[in-house]
């Protein structure tokens, strides 16, 4: 079976969010083996289902549902403000930026610079679509420069609690 499906739900298989992971898996076979390796030992999965439907339930200003930015591979190239649009759906978190070497060169990424999201001992990447085991990320290659917890910040808190809440959703 094709690995991809492992990571991709069917009905999202077409969501451009995810041609960043489908290149490298494709192109790399030393990150491919990773990602078998991760995905057998239980250290890696794709989003959830339970992410997803955080992601569809998010306010967010200028367009109508978060999920179409993934839809649109908007994600590629812009993993801080993914990020930071996830986090607020997460109870608890941290902001991480510093270098994923893998990404090196790859659209939007001509040094490696990225940004992802820790939370509850996983690391939650809105470039490569992936939730990864905080002890397996050395293995993919992530090096940590920065963690920012931005729960302690009153402008983020105001900004969560308007994208979770619903009455203020788009119909």
């Amino acid at each position: 079976m094709d690995i991809l499906t492992f990571f991709i739900p069917e009905d999202k298989f077409d969501y451009r969010c995810f041609d960043e992971l489908k290149h490298l898996i494709l192109t790399n076979e030393s990150f491919k083996n990773i990602i078998i390796e991760g995905y057998r030992d239980g250290k890696i999965t794709g989003f959830d289902e339970d992410l997803w439907e955080k992601i569809r339930n998010q306010n967010i200003r200028r367009i109508p549902n978060f999920e179409d930015v993934f839809k649109d591979g908007a994600n590629i190239g812009y993993c801080t403000v993914a990020s930071k649009q996830l986090s607020y759906s997460l109870d608890t978190c941290y902001l991480c930026g510093g270098i994923l070497p893998i990404l090196k060169g790859s659209r939007n990424c001509p040094d490696g610079n990225h940004t992802w999201i820790v939370s509850d001992h996983m690391i939650i990447d809105t470039t490569l679509m992936l939730m990864i085991d905080s002890d397996y990320a050395s293995k993919i290659g992530y090096i940590e420069q920065n963690r920012y917890n931005p729960n302690t910040d009153p402008i983020y808190l105001a900004a969560k609690e308007f994208t979770l809440d619903q009455n203020l959703k788009k119909k």
